[in-house]
């Protein structure tokens, strides 16, 4: 007989079974960066949709919202450290940003909650096969728009193995949700004693040694080398430091050492600092570019991010910007963010919220034009990422001019030592496999690294970390499946799914 203690979580009713599905959230977020504790998710997620199965209508929409809301407030209560680097403006904003912002993605659950209360069956095979496929339909629904949030995909719950992650080139985060949320809940039908749960076993075994060994089999031994050298500097500027007159200085002085820094490694074709290190307004008319030529090697280049007013001295419209300067004080290339991140880099409905954005100045930043291809002569063509736009799969390349590497400059001071650097450089790791490009990443307190195209990680400095890269850059592959096709190939494996439910399902 099986201990009551064990049967406890199943068997709670009403209130105290959507409190435990709230703690079971909570836990869930453990299966991501920096934790990376993924069995978790064999028990919160079959309890889940074991409360499911067997609660009314109205209480499936509440045990998902609380399921959703503990898991995205353990998942992104980090975002809430930055409203204390100007605590006096925004310290009042921490409990919006922990209870109101998770409270609004947990409600991309409800949809979800309602169609399964309508979709389930006494066939617990097929409640998983459901609920598998409407949890990946939400995850993509909360990341698309203004307000998309592509975090703590369960696709980035495989990045810990090199080898099963070589299964994003072919699907993507998305694609990979699907298995990994089947598989989540497979235990369930255990629980249940379910005829088909040797078969499902055996099948997903035999599909993660599949992923297993196509990994093995894409890898090589070690990444192949251009001749173009890269220097990532990380100066790790304090936010709260960063803007003041004391730290403008600090950030042109540490910068300047950490570029000039005397190493064995040979010098570098392009010295690359992170997301608006440059910490004066930047134009390609300003005087300030001459005196940058200085941090480029002869016939190199300097690529730095920097706040843009155009036209300049009007400050009448600025941006988040990359900009590439020669060895000679000219502008080589620029490009916008235009990934923007609400609140923090603009206000939405700024004539009916009485916010301020987080980032200094009233002035909303404005959006650039959209993903681009970067080519100067000397380097290879590459395609820029700022900050938050690594996270959006679908923004890593343009979709006619394929680059030859990646590169996301980013300011992650904002978040302090917390899950959140971790968990955004898991998915910057995504997006190499994905593409089959190696990335660079040049990080303010870090985590700065070049990753080659199958994710490896070839040199890295740990999150507040003061120092530099000096690393070869890696050579890119052939466009992966999902590079030329997206999320296609997910969408028919979406589908393959939904005909397997079809043919199970049962009238309830």
């Amino acid at each position: 007989m099986t201990p009551a203690f064990l049967t406890w979580p199943l068997r709670c009713r009403g209130w105290r079974a959507t409190l435990l599905l709230f703690f079971a959230g909570l836990l869930t977020a453990l299966a991501f960066a920096p934790f990376e504790c993924w069995p978790v998710l064999f028990f919160t997620f079959p309890l889940l949709v074991y409360h499911l199965e067997t609660a009314t209508r109205p209480h499936v929409l509440r045990h998902l919202f609380f399921f959703g809301y503990g898991f995205f407030m353990a998942g992104t209560y980090w975002i809430a450290n930055s409203m204390l680097v100007d605590a006096d403006k925004f310290a009042w904003m921490i409990p919006l940003s922990v209870l109101g912002l998770s409270a609004g993605f947990a409600l991309y659950l409800l949809p979800m909650g309602y169609g399964f209360a309508r979709l389930r069956t006494h066939d617990a095979l097929s409640n998983i096969l459901l609920f598998a496929l409407l949890w990946v339909a939400t995850e993509y629904l909360r990341s698309i728009g203004m307000f998309g949030f592509p975090w703590n995909l369960m696709g980035y719950v495989v990045t810990p193995s090199e080898r099963l992650l070589q299964s994003a080139a072919l699907l993507g985060p998305f694609g990979l949700s699907l298995p990994v949320v089947f598989a989540a809940c497979a235990p369930l039908l255990w629980w249940h004693k379910h005829p088909a749960r040797h078969a499902a076993t055996a099948t997903m075994l035999a599909l993660v040694t599949l992923a297993y060994g196509y990994g093995m089999w894409r890898m090589p031994e070690g990444a192949a080398l251009t001749e173009t050298r890269v220097r990532i500097v990380q100066a790790n500027i304090p936010q709260s430091l960063k803007w003041t007159a004391q730290g403008k200085d600090e950030s042109m002085r540490l910068h300047g050492a950490l570029t000039h820094l005397q190493t064995e490694a040979p010098v570098a074709d392009v010295t690359i600092w992170p997301e608006t290190a440059f910490p004066f307004l930047l134009n390609a008319q300003s005087p300030w570019l001459a005196r940058l030529k200085r941090f480029a090697h002869t016939d190199g280049y300097l690529i730095t991010g920097a706040v843009r007013d155009d036209p300049p001295g009007a400050f009448t419209r600025i941006t988040n910007s990359l900009f590439v300067i020669t060895s000679q004080g000219r502008l080589a290339a620029s490009y916008d963010k235009h990934q923007l991140v609400p609140f923090g880099e603009f206000v939405p409905l700024r004539s009916i919220l009485p916010l301020q954005k987080l980032t200094p100045s009233d002035l909303d930043f404005s959006r650039g034009s959209g993903a681009v291809t970067l080519t100067v002569p000397g380097l290879p063509p590459f395609s820029p990422l700022i900050c938050y736009e690594v996270v959006f799969p679908w923004l890593a390349v343009h979709r006619t001019t394929r680059p030859d590497w990646l590169l996301n400059i980013t300011n992650d001071a904002w978040f302090g030592r917390s899950p959140g650097p971790y968990q955004h450089f898991t998915m910057a790791r995504m997006r190499a496999v994905e593409q089959g490009l190696p990335l660079v990443r040049a990080a303010n307190t870090g985590i700065s690294a070049v990753i080659d195209p199958y994710g490896r990680i070839l040199r890295a400095l740990p999150l507040g970390a003061r120092g530099v890269i000096d690393q070869a850059l890696p050579q890119p592959l052939p466009p992966t499946v999902y590079a030329r096709q997206g999320e296609i190939p997910t969408f028919f494996l979406w589908l393959l799914f939904g005909l397997f439910w079809w043919r199970r399902k049962k009238p309830r």
